[in-house]
């Protein structure tokens, strides 16, 4: 059947509405110190209600957090330590040091998180992304898929439920490890809903069906309780711990899957000290 000329523009107008880009946001939380630096002005104290326009950075001390809400209901909190960027009239965000959380509504156009060696593709997605420049970065999908890629050309899809935790520097994406979701959402500052509230219905029905995946999986023994990995270590390895990240419960998958979305094979030694609890 032939589809009618007026029926496709609209479809095409649909599309170019939800990919819309992103001119503004509000600070809708704000806990201890928080700044705001736009352009090459001086950083400001931030308030909340305060609206960011052309390029923002805000800037979080210690013990301190944020929150911004943008027009298509896209939230993003900011963690302590942190410097998180954002240019009106993208849909492109960045992490230069810090912490994270990005919920992304369904057919909302999605956004683009860069650091200066790693970008996340987000569609309809929840996640959290903890980087140290030069040292290390741990990327966490919790409801959705995530596309990440990297200047040496590797690319990896995260499903829900999992994480990667590499060298900033790697050449290419560990495969990911799962972590205990029902653990993440009572200890994560970032999803404390007293001081930040709930996030979207739909995003949070999702996570809490990846935690009863999880339960599920246990029970039927294809997915085995692990171990705590403290903020900034490598699965497996030494890493420093950050002074600001979450503790992290990794579980063992039973029989794992080759690692997804990647032109390397699944044998690939690991970088020297790194190695995947899999």
């Amino acid at each position: 059947m032939k589809i009618p000329a007026l029926v496709i523009v609209a479809a095409m107008a649909m599309g170019i509405a939800q990919a819309a880009p992103l001119k503004s946001a509000i600070l809708t939380k704000k806990i201890n110190d928080v700044k705001i630096s736009e352009s090459s002005k001086k950083a400001r104290n931030a308030k909340e209600g305060d609206r960011l326009t052309g390029s923002s950075t805000v800037l979080t001390a210690r013990q301190s957090r944020a929150e911004l809400t943008f027009p298509d209901k896209t939230i993003t909190r900011i963690g302590a330590n942190s410097a998180f960027r954002f240019s009106s009239g993208s849909r492109d965000m960045e992490i230069t040091q810090g912490s994270f959380l990005l919920q992304v509504p369904k057919n909302a156009g999605g956004a683009t998180i860069r650091t200066a060696t790693v970008t996340a593709a987000i569609t309809g997605t929840t996640t959290m992304m903890e980087y140290n420049p030069g040292a290390w970065m741990k990327f966490i999908c919790l409801e959705g898929t995530a596309n990440l890629s990297n200047a040496k050309g590797d690319r990896i899809a995260i499903p829900p439920g999992s994480m990667v935790v590499m060298p900033t520097d790697a050449a290419r994406f560990p495969r990911p490890v799962v972590i205990n979701i029902q653990k993440l959402l009572v200890t994560s500052g970032l999803m404390d809903e007293k001081n930040f509230g709930a996030l979207d219905d739909s995003a949070r029905a999702q996570i809490t069906q990846t935690a009863l995946d999880q339960v599920g999986a246990k029970r039927e023994g294809n997915l085995v309780p692990g171990y705590i990995m403290e903020p900034g270590q490598l699965p497996g390895g030494d890493g420093s711990p950050a002074a600001n990240g979450d503790r992290t419960v990794i579980d063992t998958i039973v029989n794992p899957p080759k690692r997804p979305d990647s032109p390397f094979p699944d044998n690939v030694t690991q970088p020297p000290g790194f190695v995947t609890p899999l």
